[in-house]
């Protein structure tokens, strides 16, 4: 049942049995502003001044689009407050014969109007307390508190992170997930399950490595979520000028039953294979949603590191933020992209291992069969000879100490006990798993050790924050070089914006700054948005002998304030090389 007053799902059953939590419903959170005027520099990383403005779900606009015996199609246009820059239609759809609905939203801004940026747009629905078994992927699943456990908690000690009063810390980022595993995903409670299908992303944002919260725990019961756009872990906002129309979705949320709990995961798995093979869906006619599209395919050759790799198709400078459709390579190098919209593209290719990003300009679509970009040459990127290198490029930290088991809040407490003399770090002798931690970040020290404290209250303490320095000992035992070295710094995360500086034997090589947050540290990642930084210095610093790199956190002016319950400043590391002409 939609409440036509708002537009937000009242009840919901399936096969007799009431789903939604009591007094609770489904509904969507939107937020978006105007860019302010002095923001020159919005698509460079600054972010818009302006403050985000919900669009609330009061007395919309209803609309009748399909009645008939196979399906219906009803909307709900709320009325654009002032200073909300986007009208939004949110729409949900009945097919006849499906175990469930579809919902998608048409945004759309005219050519009169300013710059914007939507910043959120999701859906939601918060269901009774019987749905607490989670289920994100083949791997990852497990069991949410109910709404009791929450009300009852000692209190919050993050956004939407609560100290139960087992002891526990339940975050909603534990159940985070990449894109390219949101095909399905959902709550049971052993017999009955409620799913969000996902057959496409080509309209979400930030590429196939880009992390959504999934599902949680709330103190009015467990929400299940599908994040349409959101900043969530590195991406900016949807940015948009002018004349501006998009369709996010169509989504499928899916209902089962079965005596068998894993059996509604391998049913709801099925499902969405199903949907994915019918996308684009010929039931909805909008201009923006075109049925007929084309298949990109191609190749690329004589790598041998194209392995488990990813291609992205994206719009110019839309890689990151708008939408893009993307596969993973075959093991020979081949890729099809289906469901290709006409217009004009860039390419994109990364693969684990492989150095360097692949970029090939003006793909143009203009057909709706196969469009064959045929063979690709791809070959690593260097600086010369590697003389050493530090983790593996994959754009995680997962190859590091605790980064193979993150999903817990708070596993930044561990690094003073695991490195109580910092990190020093031995080329040939040390190791990633052991002897790096997963993230380098400012530490809070004081008497009794840094514990989670309940905000607000007692945030201060008595303390110091310090900037640990990291060290990288490497020997060098060919003769003294001249020309040109590169020291390659990949990182898959920055908390905050701070910084990093350089040296190398004492003296000062670069600083790196200008690192745009993504919030994985305390959000419970291992990696967020990925970005590459190049010193290039002269290579007659390097010693015969023992060279010794360090690493420092630049100070921001937090680190002379409150303490908190996250670091206030952190990387997480890719890789580190070093590279000298040969």
């Amino acid at each position: 049942t939609i409440q036509k007053s708002s537009g937000r799902i009242i009840s919901l059953a399936h096969q007799g049995d009431s789903l939604l939590s009591p007094r609770q419903f489904g509904y969507f959170t939107i937020l978006a502003s105007y860019v302010d005027d002095s923001d020159t520099n919005y698509m460079a990383g600054k972010e818009s001044s302006a403050r985000a403005k919900f669009l609330r779900d009061q007395n919309p606009e209803f609309s009748v689009h399909v009645n008939n015996s196979e399906m219906v199609d009803i909307s709900f246009a709320p009325k654009q407050p002032e200073g909300f820059p986007f009208k939004m239609e949110l729409h949900y759809v009945l097919r006849a014969g499906d175990s469930g609905f579809y919902y998608y939203v048409v945004a759309s801004k005219p050519e009169d109007t300013g710059d914007a940026v939507l910043t959120q747009l999701r859906f939601g629905m918060r269901l009774n307390d019987s749905m607490v078994n989670i289920r994100v992927n083949d791997k990852l699943s497990g069991v949410i508190p109910d709404s009791k456990a929450i009300s009852s908690a000692e209190g919050m000690v993050m956004d939407a992170t609560h100290a139960l009063q087992s002891g526990e810390v339940d975050t909603k980022y534990n159940w985070s997930s990449p894109t390219e595993e949101a095909l399905v995903h959902g709550l049971h409670n052993g017999k009955q399950g409620v799913w969000m299908v996902t057959p496409s992303n080509e309209y979400l944002c930030g590429g196939p490595t880009k992390q959504h919260n999934t599902s949680h725990a709330t103190d009015r019961g467990p929400i299940i979520l599908k994040l349409l756009y959101s900043h969530h872990y590195g991406s900016r906002g949807d940015y948009v000028s002018g004349k501006w129309e998009k369709i996010f979705g169509p989504v499928f949320v899916y209902m089962n039953k079965d005596e068998d709990a894993q059996h509604l995961w391998y049913d709801a798995k099925r499902e969405g294979e199903k949907h994915r093979k019918h996308w684009p869906y010929s039931w909805l006619e909008h201009p923006e949603y075109p049925i007929n599209r084309a298949v990109v395919t191609g190749r690329f050759k004589d790598t041998g590191l194209t392995h488990n790799g990813w291609v992205v198709l994206a719009r110019p400078q839309e890689y990151r933020e708008l939408g893009w459709q993307q596969p993973r390579m075959a093991d020979d190098g081949s890729f099809a992209i289906p469901a290709v919209r006409k217009g004009k593209y860039t390419l994109y290719a990364f693969a684990p291992d492989m150095i360097g990003e692949f970029r090939k300009d003006d793909v143009t679509i203009n057909t709706t069969g196969e469009v064959k970009l045929g063979s690709l040459q791809w070959s690593p990127r260097s600086f010369g000879k590697l003389l050493w290198r530090v983790g593996k490029p994959d754009r995680t930290a997962a190859e590091f100490r605790r980064g193979d088991d993150y999903r817990h809040w708070g596993l930044w407490f561990n690094y003073q006990k695991d490195f109580p003399e910092d990190i020093d770090f031995a080329i040939g002798k040390s190791k990633e798993r052991s002897d790096w931690n997963y993230a380098h970040m400012a530490i809070w020290e004081e008497k009794g050790g840094w514990q989670p404290r309940i905000q607000p209250a007692d945030r201060t303490g008595e303390g110091n924050w310090r900037l640990p320095t990291w060290k990288i000992r490497f020997q060098y035992d060919d003769k003294p070089m001249s020309g040109r070295a590169t020291l390659t710094v990949a990182l898959a995360s920055v908390n905050r914006d701070g910084g990093i500086a350089i040296g190398l034997n004492g003296k000062s090589l670069d600083k790196i700054t200008g690192l745009e947050n993504d919030s994985a540290l305390p959000r419970s990642g291992i990696y967020g948005r990925f970005s590459e930084h190049f010193i290039a210095f002269d290579a007659s610093l390097l010693r015969t002998g023992e060279n010794v790199l360090t690493l420092d956190l630049l100070p921001r002016k937090q680190h002379r304030g409150q303490r908190q319950n996250y670091p206030h400043f952190g990387v997480m590391y890719d890789y580190l090389q070093l590279e000298v002409e040969k």
